[in-house]
């Protein structure tokens, strides 16, 4: 059977945006910047893992980095020098709710949430850092630690398809963790110096609690949003409809001027309020559509 990858995610189709992801810079003009940011190589020199050059030996240096092959071949000693490693935790937040898993046309949400998480992740194994996830579902918090390589990275990808494959959940508890939650348990994690994601439609962000836990990991971390959304969210529907959930059901009259006022001012003010939330701060928030797929959306967001 054919699998609709606008649905849901294949591990080939991810595995292949991991390679394509090597091409993304994630380092946009206005990233909060901190002494380590964006440097893959040190500059301080010690016994790291990355071979620099060899040099005569100077009093005072290291004796355990003297070469005693090329000083016993030259007859002058030799140093090895190392470019200290360097790298970084990423963490990615992926929101795999069933609120996630809606398109009036093109991608699902949640389907947008994997493809662009995957190709973060691949641009993260290509510069050798440790990629780890925080996966938010109907049911609980998924927690994948931070590793690093190609095995660890489809590891990672299989956790996230696993998830993307339950969807839909047509019973919600109502103690099903959000989105507050799932950033209260990246927080928990105790990230200093890494690289954070959160892809989601932040539809439940909350201007007190989840944006507390936004500024909590931007004090020590650069802060990456994704917000993924869809055209029918954003407008009232052209003609009448009845949408509804387990507990409730509405009527949503296109004649209905008043509610249509009221809608379509929430919404913008729902997302006005986290837009200048991340640009108070300086953090890069990112927006993104079920109307594309999430490589071409990526590429032309993150061109220089």
């Amino acid at each position: 059977m054919t699998v609709d990858l606008r649905i849901y995610p294949t591990s080939e189709r991810l595995a292949e945006l991991t390679l394509l992801g090597r091409k993304i810079s994630w380092q946009p003009p206005y990233q909060k910047l901190t002494p380590l940011t964006g440097k893959h190589r040190s500059q301080q020199r010690g016994r790291g893992l990355d071979f620099v050059e060899l040099r005569h030996y100077y009093a005072g240096d290291d004796v355990r980095c003297i070469d005693w092959k090329v000083t016993q071949r030259t007859g002058q000693p030799y140093l090895r020098v190392y470019a200290e490693e360097n790298d970084k935790n990423i963490a990615l937040l992926i929101d795999l709710r069933t609120r996630m898993f809606f398109a009036s046309d093109g991608h699902m949400k949640s389907a947008i949430a994997c493809e662009a998480a995957a190709i973060a992740a691949g641009a993260a194994c290509h510069h050798g850092d440790r990629v780890g996830a925080v996966i938010l579902t109907d049911s609980e918090i998924v927690t994948l630690p931070f590793r690093r390589g190609e095995k660890a990275l489809m590891a990672l990808l299989y956790a996230i398809i696993e998830q993307s494959n339950k969807l839909p959940n047509w019973i919600v508890s109502k103690k099903a963790p959000n989105l507050e939650q799932a950033l209260k348990h990246l927080v928990n994690l105790g990230l200093k110096e890494s690289q954070c994601f959160i892809f989601s439609d932040f539809s439940d962000y909350d201007q007190r609690n989840s944006s507390a836990m936004i500024d909590n990991l931007a004090r020590q971390n650069n802060l990456v949003g994704i917000r993924i959304t869809d055209p029918l969210e954003e407008q009232f529907p052209k003609q009448n409809l009845v949408i509804g959930n387990e507990s409730y059901q509405v009527e949503l009259k296109k004649s209905d001027q008043s509610t249509r006022a009221r809608y379509e001012h929430y919404v913008q003010e729902q997302k006005q309020s986290l837009s200048e939330h991340f640009m108070r701060h300086r953090l890069a928030l990112l927006d993104m559509s079920t109307k594309h797929d999430a490589w071409t959306q990526l590429l032309s967001l993150t061109k220089r």
